[in-house]
């Protein structure tokens, strides 16, 4: 029972949140009065090809009509990703001013003082003078750093966005209980929350509480086990393949692939699909001449096997951490 109110209480909090979607602009609006494309390009990968492949993935995304990149410090990817942005900026594809760059702390920065001299480091990477969300990577103490604290990070955070280093500000991978922390404590709310949200791991009430409290999701892994994972250590088997998928895809003329992304879309989240290659980057962002019913949500809901993709401790953390080359 539990489960099905969940699942309608969803439902009409993405009713609300569809609100401040802008159909004609794929935006939606965040708390803070910012507008965010609500597709994003991916550019987590392994570190030793980031040099060979990120340049150019981003400007064919960006080519084909993607708006928002997500990248990371941690990711080792920022100073391809601005060369990315230089080249279509210099080119006349797109102005600074279309795109929303969007970029994580890196986990080794555990305290206020930090924040701003790493947020520096990234923007000179990314050869742009204001991110357009900073997020917190963690809340947890990934790099084992003495007196790790995130609400001293957030508070850092804060200080980026007052002094117009970043547009808006939030947090990524943190709990209801991690947020309970900040809005406590703090002046600013943020804006977004970055998590793993997709068919194998619906994650239902952490979206719901987050929309709730008018924080934006974004959902990584968006395809969870239905793409190769070979570095995980949990075997779940799913594929594009599930009946209902199919289904919708028949009915709506789309890939499968397709209505996984709508999917995250129609509740109310805003997909982070990673790739390098065009044409499948191309099909990712072909998404916005249909729409979902919540009947059909619900139904890909059932798909949810609860397990992650990513974990952030034991052996599943570092299996993907060298897996990616992060260490």
């Amino acid at each position: 029972m539990f489960a099905i109110l969940l699942q309608i209480s969803a439902i009409v909090t993405v009713s609300t949140v569809h609100a401040k979607y802008s159909v004609s602009t794929n935006t939606i609006l965040l708390n803070d009065g910012n507008r965010m494309p609500i597709l994003s390009l991916g550019t987590f990968g392994k570190t030793n090809i980031a040099d060979k492949v990120v340049k150019t993935a981003v400007i064919e995304a960006i080519e084909a009509g993607y708006r928002q990149i997500d990248t990371a410090a941690a990711y080792k990817n920022e100073e391809f990703i601005g060369e990315a942005i230089a080249d279509v900026i210099n080119r006349g594809i797109v102005t600074r001013e279309e795109l929303w760059i969007t970029t994580k702390l890196h986990p080794e920065v555990g305290s206020r003082e930090g924040v701003l001299p790493a947020l520096r480091d990234s923007l000179k990477k990314l050869k742009i003078d204001c991110v357009d969300l900073f997020l917190i990577h963690s809340p947890d103490n990934l790099g084992g750093i003495p007196e790790h604290d995130y609400l001293s990070v957030w508070k850092g955070m804060e200080d980026a966005k007052k002094l117009n280093l970043a547009r808006s500000i939030g947090v990524s991978n943190f709990n209801s209980t991690h947020i309970n922390r900040i809005l406590a404590t703090s002046e600013i709310i943020p804006a977004t929350n970055e998590i793993e949200v997709n068919p194998t791991y619906t994650n239902l009430e952490l979206v719901a509480y987050c929309q709730s409290l008018n924080i934006t999701v974004l959902s990584y892994a968006p395809f969870g086990f239905m793409v190769p994972r070979p570095f995980s250590l949990v075997p779940v088997v799913s594929t594009f393949e599930e009946p209902i998928l199919v289904q919708l895809a028949q009915k709506y003329g789309k890939m499968p692939s397709q209505i996984v992304i709508r999917y995250l879309i129609d509740r109310g989240t805003i997909p982070i699909p990673r790739s390098v290659n065009a044409s499948r980057m191309r099909l990712n962002i072909d998404v916005f001449d249909f729409q979902l019913t919540p009947e059909e949500i619900i139904l890909i809901n059932e798909l949810n096997q609860n397990v992650k993709v990513y974990y952030f401790e034991g052996k599943r953390f570092l299996a993907f951490v060298e897996y990616f080359g992060l260490l």
